[in-house]
């Protein structure tokens, strides 16, 4: 198909969004149905009744010339993010051969790892990324964080402090370049702290106006604070990346959502009795979270980990997020909708895959009390 025939498809026809499997109802005597037709942009289908003669029911489809309009139209797509993935691995190998200007070992070390990530995708092919980012993620999203971490790499070696608008900027060189990025700031940021473990407010941005926090409840000691039983808290990214977190606690309980966490902390005297810190994720596993529970994991006597979600898909994410930070030599417990307890990450899969074909369910619904949590954690 050439490219006279690739822009001859009428607007109206592409409206239709057919696809191999997608049939339409049409009027058989429009102009745009016959016109359609004879060129060979759709076909009919005619079904019949069991008699072999009388026509039960009729509808068109997308047609062979149409087919092919979209494969090449894919085709094209194809090339052109193949193309841009040629010019950023083009455009950014010089940023890994910059040396970092800065003395300051954590920002220095985060840099490092940032254009070692960069160098290591350099050697990749497109179809490679999968590997590296969220399958949920289209190829034009994953090219896209690609070039903010160039973006952000540039600036950070160039300036101590810069804002987030200056990112893509200073990147693009274009206007509406410093918006290029602000669809996917809460992805990407999380993205770029999770392959440099650094805050990005630690490797100079300064005017996110965003500090994300973790709530917990329970006893928390570092080099600069510390926190006793009694009200629900909150650590900040910062705080975490500056500290190295230990508890007395022997049973940590990392729970979803705030109600839990909320409730536990208002029960009088049950986590102290029970030797317990509660953390709350609050609907999403961040870098900073992940660092505070591997620091209280490393430097405490950690005898059990509890993991509290909902009972939906996003729960099931969390459930699996949490387990793959938890040390395996641990003892580490499920909480089911059942208002049990499983000890195995395999039989806590596949329960929950049973539970989500017929139900949701949030973990509020069996929050339970006193006389319950002990019970998970005894048994």
């Amino acid at each position: 198909m050439n490219s006279e025939e690739l822009e001859a498809v009428d607007e109206e026809l592409l409206r239709l969004s057919l696809t191999p499997k997608k049939k339409v109802q049409l009027e058989d005597h429009h102009p745009n149905t016959i016109k359609w037709f004879e060129q060979g942009w759709i076909m009919k289908e005619i079904r019949f009744k069991k008699d072999g003669k009388t026509p039960e029911s009729q509808s068109y489809r997308m047609g062979f010339r149409l087919y092919c309009y979209h494969q090449e139209q894919l085709r094209v797509k194809e090339a052109r993010l193949e193309e841009e993935f040629t010019s950023w691995k083009n455009n950014s190998v010089m940023l890994v051969e910059v040396p970092s200007k800065f003395s300051e070992e954590r920002r220095s070390s985060a840099i490092q790892a940032c254009q070692a990530f960069i160098h290591e995708l350099c050697r990749l092919q497109i179809n490679d990324l999968n590997d590296y980012f969220s399958v949920t993620w289209p190829v034009s999203k994953k090219l896209k964080f690609l070039h903010f971490l160039s973006a952000f790499l540039q600036i950070c070696l160039k300036k101590e402090e810069f804002d987030w608008k200056e990112i893509g900027a200073g990147y693009y060189k274009e206007i509406g370049g410093s918006k290029q990025f602000d669809a996917n700031k809460e992805e990407f940021l999380e993205q770029l702290e999770i392959i440099t473990q650094c805050p990005a407010a630690l490797l100079g941005m300064i005017s996110l106006g965003k500090i994300t926090p973790l709530y917990f409840s329970g006893q928390i000691t570092g080099q600069y604070s510390t926190y006793q039983y009694g009200p629900v808290h909150a650590l900040t990214d910062l705080s975490i990346s500056e500290e190295n977190y230990s508890t007395n606690a022997t049973n940590i309980w990392l729970v979803e959502n705030r109600a839990v966490l909320t409730r536990m902390a208002a029960e009088k005297d049950f986590l102290k009795e029970n030797h317990s810190l509660v953390i709350c994720v609050d609907g999403h596993v961040r870098s900073s979270h992940k660092l505070c529970i591997e620091q209280l994991l490393k430097n405490s006597s950690v005898e059990q980990v509890l993991i509290w979600s909902d009972y939906d898909p996003d729960g099931l994410q969390i459930a699996k997020e949490l387990c793959s930070i938890v040390s395996h030599q641990l003892l580490v417990k499920w909480v089911t909708a059942d208002g049990e307890t499983l000890t195995n990450w395999e039989k806590y899969e596949n329960y929950m895959r049973v539970f989500l074909k017929n139900k949701r369910m949030e973990q509020e619904v069996v929050l339970g009390g006193v006389a319950q949590w002990k019970k998970w954690i005894h048994h």
